[in-house]
């Protein structure tokens, strides 16, 4: 008997594959508006039971235990790797499943073509719950119509809001652990250092935020559409906007930042700066080019005896900038430019100051990216600058004399370690005994 149904399957699918031969000789063109909704409402319900099938298979086959015939440890691995399928698609197939076993109407509603898998998809998140999963089951019939004449969006919106309200102490323990885990970050894409933004965020402070950037993205907007219409008039239109929608969120953002260093100064006087450190030659090369002229190439080498007067053009922080963008941007003071020589020297304080604050602060920190010590991957920010030659000893407060180092590998100097900078402008580090840390 399982032989006859296997065969009965196989002469439907090939009649199945035949119909869809037809229909793509046919062609799918529409003869007008009408038709083309007629011809997507239908290619639709006949993917959607297509899918149905799908899932009835992977049911029959993890009732069956099917998979373990091959040494598949689930159905998902079956699915994943027969249907080449990625590992969330058959995630989302084998959850499906176990959903459309405990709802037979929203299971006659897909096989009909009725629901799709993206109403599908997101009752079977809610079944997954297992602490609304009765109640859910009790709702069957209710979901079954609503998935068929509801649009997605309000679908969706519907089943989240019902979850919320049954599920009260799970809703708030997840915001709860979602304001924990909130985080932030910036990262640079070290080929064509871009940025790139990345955040997690808690319910209410994700729609605060929100907030204001909708209201900074709205003021760009209006920003483009009061250019365009200085300059085209009340016949300015979409396609007449200077920026499209992606850059204008960018813009929102960095507006944000911006106005946020701004009164971070009116509060507190203290101006936030950002430092360009950049070599002399690579700042004189992109002078001459801004002013139209062709400066000579510059060859670099990879020998370690290159780096006196090596390549420079980054942050203090160490994050790289693209040259010419920079000294644009340092000649209209958007920036600090601080150029160094060979050695890394920006300016000389002498003896007469004590500690490295404002300029000779700025100096001596200038030439790292990070703490000085051997292995030590702290970034310049988080880092102390004092002497390498202890002042007790006639240290001088110079840049010469001066670099960052972490809390922690600034004490080992009262151990015994010393630290030295060479004619190149290296540090080297020496333990107590004399003997070099490389």
């Amino acid at each position: 008997m399982g032989t006859a149904v296997l065969t009965t399957a196989s002469e439907a699918l090939d009649g199945l594959d035949a119909a869809l031969d037809r229909l793509t000789e046919a062609g799918v063109e529409p003869d007008g508006a009408l038709d083309a909704v007629d011809l997507v409402r239908g290619l639709e319900a006949v993917g959607r039971r297509v899918v149905a099938l799908q899932l009835q298979v992977a049911d029959r086959i993890e009732r069956r235990g099917l998979h373990r015939v091959d040494g598949h440890a689930s159905v998902k691995v079956f699915l994943r790797h027969n249907a080449r399928l990625s590992d969330v698609e058959a995630g989302r197939r084998c959850q499906a499943v176990r959903c459309l076993r405990d709802l037979p109407a929203v299971r006659e509603a897909v096989a009909s073509g009725r629901v799709g898998m993206c109403q599908l998809g997101v009752i079977a998140r809610a079944h997954a719950n297992k602490r609304v999963r009765a109640q859910l089951c009790d709702q069957d019939q209710n979901l079954a119509v609503l998935a068929a004449h509801l649009g997605f969006e309000a679908f969706q919106r519907k089943v989240l809001e019902w979850v919320r309200v049954n599920d009260e102490e799970g809703t708030c323990d997840a915001n709860q652990a979602n304001h924990e885990k909130r985080t932030a970050s910036m990262v640079q894409n070290e080929i064509d250092l871009s940025w790139e933004l990345r955040g997690q965020f808690g319910a209410l402070q994700g729609a605060r935020i929100r907030a204001v950037y909708d209201h900074f993205i709205a003021t760009e907007r209006a920003l483009d559409w009061e250019q365009a219409r200085a300059i085209h008039g009340d016949q300015a239109c979409e396609a007449d906007l200077a920026r499209n929608d992606d850059k204008r969120r960018a813009d929102a953002m960095a507006h944000i930042y911006e106005l946020a260093a701004a009164g971070h100064a009116a509060e507190t006087g203290q101006q936030l700066t950002t430092d360009l450190v950049i070599d002399q030659t690579t700042f004189e090369r992109e002078l001459t080019r801004l002013a139209g002229g062709h400066p000579l190439s510059r060859p670099l080498d990879l020998s370690l005896d290159s780096a006196s007067g090596r390549y420079r053009c980054h942050t203090e922080q160490g994050f790289p900038v693209e040259a010419t963008e920079a000294v644009a941007a340092a000649l209209v003071g958007q920036l600090r430019r601080v150029v160094l020589d060979a050695r890394s020297v920006a300016i000389d304080l002498g003896r007469r100051v004590r500690l490295f604050t404002g300029a000779a602060q700025v100096a001596a920190t200038i030439a790292h990216t990070h703490c000085y010590w051997p292995g030590c991957h702290v970034r310049v920010d988080h880092c102390q600058i004092d002497h390498l030659q202890p002042w007790s000893s006639g240290g001088r407060t110079s840049p010469g004399n001066g670099a960052p180092a972490c809390g922690r590998h600034n004490r080992y100097k009262e151990a015994g370690f010393t630290a030295r900078r060479d004619e190149q402008g290296r540090i080297h580090t020496y333990r107590p005994d004399g003997t070099e840390i490389t």
